[in-house]
């Protein structure tokens, strides 16, 4: 398999793709499913602002949402050549409120029990955050992992 610049495909870049896509999955997984859909007289009443939390408060139960999108700052990391720590913090909202977003449409729209939160936009943004940091820390040390740089899909 040859990738854009001509050249072959390692096996690493290969385990770095088929890692992602399985990263993609398993976060898909975590924020939709299982899908519950509650119609009729068994579906939420409440009116649609009622339907998100703005409750600021943060404890442990933050912690799997911190986790959750460091990785996609190490992915973006391994698979852009041009990055930089806003463009993560920039994609971790995206994609942290897309999550909220359609969390919040199946909840109205099909009753489903899950429910946006805006601390959970903040804390997925601060994971992505601390992702990306993390991999930046790793990565300018002097003595760079050579194995971590073989995992890159640029060169």
């Amino acid at each position: 398999m040859r990738n854009k610049n001509g050249s072959m495909t390692t096996v690493y870049q290969k385990v770095t793709v088929i890692s992602f896509v399985f990263y993609c999955y398993s976060v898909l997984y975590l924020t939709f499913f299982p899908f519950q859909i509650q119609t009729g007289v068994y579906a939420n009443q409440t009116n649609w602002l009622s339907r998100i939390n703005f409750d600021p408060v943060l404890d442990l139960s933050a912690l799997p949402n911190l986790i959750m999108l460091a990785p996609l700052s190490v992915y973006y990391y391994l698979m852009k050549k041009d990055t930089s720590f806003f463009k993560a913090v920039r994609l971790g909202f995206c994609v942290s409120f897309g999550i909220e977003f359609f969390q919040f449409l199946s909840n109205y729209f099909l009753g489903g029990w899950r429910g946006a939160d805006v601390a959970d936009i903040v804390v997925n943004t601060l994971g992505a955050a601390f992702g990306y940091l993390l991999v930046k820390a790793v990565v300018n040390k002097e003595t760079t992992f050579p194995l971590f740089e073989k995992f890159k899909l640029y060169s």
